[in-house]
């Protein structure tokens, strides 16, 4: 196991310094509002209409209804009919789920936190209450949870004589658990079918392959942490206490995205992940291209709570 230099330092928000580097030296005052003209210069010419697909935002000027993004080279599609300012979003865009919930890549299940574990819910039937926390899904939708200090899995590997379940809208697929890693943890993100990012209760963030620990990071103090996956999964985003902690790829090195102006507390890849579209408290919102720098920084002319990008 080695502690690297690099996620150290994406992780090192506690000082004013790193948290400029993440969240960037541009003020709002320093970022101008892009005129049409310029808006529709974001989209390279000759790209088809709509191949930039939908980002879906919460308006708080609307209650936090959800609408869509307007603009040259993206699809307005109709947005779920669903108000709050935290929203998470079925793959296809069709079903919106309480903020914090997690959707199966596969599509039709999600799990969605509650006081005492999380839900399972599909279109087949009643929620199935889970004892638990931390739920997460592999690439190839197998469901991963904390439970009873360890890191599990709901698998159709299963030995003789194991308890077996099933789930609804699951063609009736025998399951059993398996424990993965022998810890407690807070929250994880899958980046393949055998590694994974994880916070433990011990303010640590980790990053596993099949069991060994291979990337260890120590967190500044923080009340709730929380991990999400770029589309690709070629990415993952750490929030601390709702705000960009930083964000990383599946070997800890940094992911280039070019500072904002304000506290970041949404961001949103575009499917091809070479675009993010990005939230902060005041309500700005801003697209950019990752790797480019501050010159393709796009102040929109809209406010949104929370973001996503389909």
């Amino acid at each position: 196991m080695r502690t690297w230099v690099v996620l150290a330092a994406v992780l090192a928000v506690a000082a004013a310094a790193a948290a400029d580097a993440l969240r960037g030296g541009l003020r709002d005052r320093d970022v101008k509002a892009a005129a049409p003209s310029a808006e529709r210069r974001i989209v390279p010419p000759g790209m088809p209409a709509g191949s930039m697909g939908t980002v879906f935002y919460s308006d708080p000027t609307d209650g936090c209804r959800l609408r869509t993004l307007e603009l040259a080279g993206f699809t307005d599609d109709r947005p779920p009919a669903y108000s709050s300012c935290r929203f998470s979003l079925s793959p296809d865009g069709r079903v919106a789920a309480p903020g914090g919930s997690v959707w199966s890549p596969l599509g039709g299940v999600v799990a969605v936190p509650r006081d005492d574990g999380f839900a399972l819910e599909t279109a087949a039937g009643q929620p199935i209450v889970v004892r638990g926390r931390a739920p997460a899904f592999k690439p190839d939708g197998t469901l991963t949870q904390e439970h009873d200090g360890r890191l599990v899995e709901w698998t159709i590997n299963c030995r003789r004589g194991q308890r077996l379940f099933t789930l609804p809208g699951d063609n009736a697929t025998a399951r059993c658990v398996r424990t993965l890693y022998p810890h407690p943890v807070q929250t994880v993100a899958w980046f393949t079918d055998s590694r994974f990012a994880a916070v433990l209760p011990t303010r640590e963030l980790v990053i596993v392959e099949d069991g060994e620990v291979l990337v260890r990071a120590q967190l500044p103090r923080y009340r709730r942490a929380f991990l999400q996956l770029s589309p690709k999964r070629r990415y993952a985003t750490l929030w601390l206490d709702g705000v960009l902690a930083g964000t990383f790829d599946a070997g800890g090195g940094p992911a280039p995205i070019a500072p904002v102006g304000g506290t970041v507390t949404s961001l949103a890849w575009s499917p091809s992940e070479r675009w993010v579209v990005a939230a902060t408290s005041e309500g700005s919102v801003y697209l950019l291209r990752p790797d480019t720098g501050d010159a393709r920084v796009r102040h929109l002319a809209i406010s949104a709570r929370d973001l996503a990008w389909r």
